[in-house]
């Protein structure tokens, strides 16, 4: 393995810090100099008005202000690590991509077994059926030892990661710093991704999301996937650009199809128009996959339910029962019984016999 000197990684962790230093500045710098060393002592003496024209003195001012040691020791007492290309753990797939990140701040760890991922992405204003695709698909996944990656969204993002988490490994992909997370309040579902899979950023640490850091950070969601599946989109949606990057990396791009009354499925549907492979279950997405060693089959773990529908879901493995005699064991109402079992159902936990008979469903 190699070592990258310090020296090396503090100058791309620098030029990562200044923002107003776009990728195309940044390229233009490293063009002129021989090493990001170099580029990142070149700033420390004056503005370069001849490479940056308006945005050179802003540049300097920045790179006055930024402290890369400061910011390798904050992520390294968040428990994160801060990776540059050049590195080995690296993941091997951005690589690949057209303008690879030269900066990843990973929280919990991209494995060689990750390579075999699925995007799955959709809008923030899902509606309960799509988060119940997404949900449903990505569980399936997992059990089957595919990595799902996602952006960490509300709506089918987040119902992306939870499915997957029941089963196996998750990679969230953020338009934020790992230090401010969208949305405020998702830190504890970071977290989680974290134990089982990695929580991904291009940014520095406290940097906040704006109009254009999430359809920048869609091309990594593409990049890390083997294909991109879309539940629903609107019209526009940054689904769609995620799905746009995915073609253009030479991937298929495969999407759920929606009501034709529905807005949440106006995108998703135009994608089936142009050609995208329709998903009416995990099977088409696997197959699809084709023959791609899938590795080992996870076994999928207990659920973890509140006490009434643990009870009501231990009692489903004894033998089919009624809503009747559901309540009589186990003195729950009616209503509660009929919400637990609805619930267990959607989940794919249990399924509906015919005469209205209930039975854990088989694991």
């Amino acid at each position: 393995m190699t070592t990258i000197p310090l020296e090396r990684k503090l100058a791309w962790v620098g030029l990562n810090l200044l923002p107003s230093l776009t990728p195309r500045r940044r390229e233009l710098l490293l063009a002129r100099c021989e090493s990001p060393e170099e580029a990142w002592l070149a700033l420390e003496h004056g503005p370069l008005f001849d490479l940056f024209g308006d945005a050179a003195r802003q540049i300097w001012e920045e790179r006055r202000r930024a402290d890369p040691h400061k910011e390798l020791k904050r992520a390294e007492n968040e428990g994160a690590r801060i990776l540059i290309l050049e590195e080995q753990d690296y993941p091997e797939p951005l690589r690949e991509i057209p303008d690879p990140p030269p900066i990843l701040y990973v929280l919990g760890q991209w494995r060689e077994e990750d390579r075999v991922a699925v995007g799955m992405v959709g809008t923030r204003r899902c509606t309960s059926y799509g988060r119940l695709v997404a949900k449903k698909l990505a569980q399936e996944l997992a059990e089957q030892g595919v990595t799902v990656v996602s952006g960490l969204a509300p709506g089918i993002d987040t119902a992306a990661h939870e499915g997957a988490l029941l089963a196996g490994r998750t990679i969230a992909v953020l338009g934020t710093g790992l230090g401010k997370p969208y949305p405020a309040g998702s830190e504890k579902l970071m977290r989680r991704i974290a134990e089982q899979g990695a929580v991904i950023s291009e940014f520095p640490w406290d940097m906040e999301g704006a109009p254009w850091t999430f359809p920048r950070r869609n091309r990594l969601i593409a990049g890390l996937s083997l294909l991109v599946v879309v539940v629903e989109a609107p019209e526009r949606s940054g689904a769609l650009i995620t799905a746009d990057y995915a073609l253009e990396q030479g991937k298929e791009v495969l999407a759920v199809p929606g009501p034709i009354t529905s807005e949440a499925s106006v995108g998703t549907n135009r994608l089936l128009r142009e050609g995208a492979k329709p998903v009416t279950s995990v099977d088409d997405i696997l197959e699809e996959l084709g023959r791609l060693p899938l590795g080992k089959a996870r076994p999928r773990p207990e659920p973890r339910l509140a006490p009434p529908a643990a009870q009501v879901y231990e009692l489903l493995a004894l033998e089919p029962l009624s809503i009747e005699e559901i309540v009589e064991r186990t003195g729950l109402s009616h209503a509660q019984a009929s919400q637990i079992l609805v619930e267990l159902v959607l989940s794919g936990l249990a399924e509906e016999l015919p005469g209205r008979r209930f039975v854990r469903k088989p694991r």
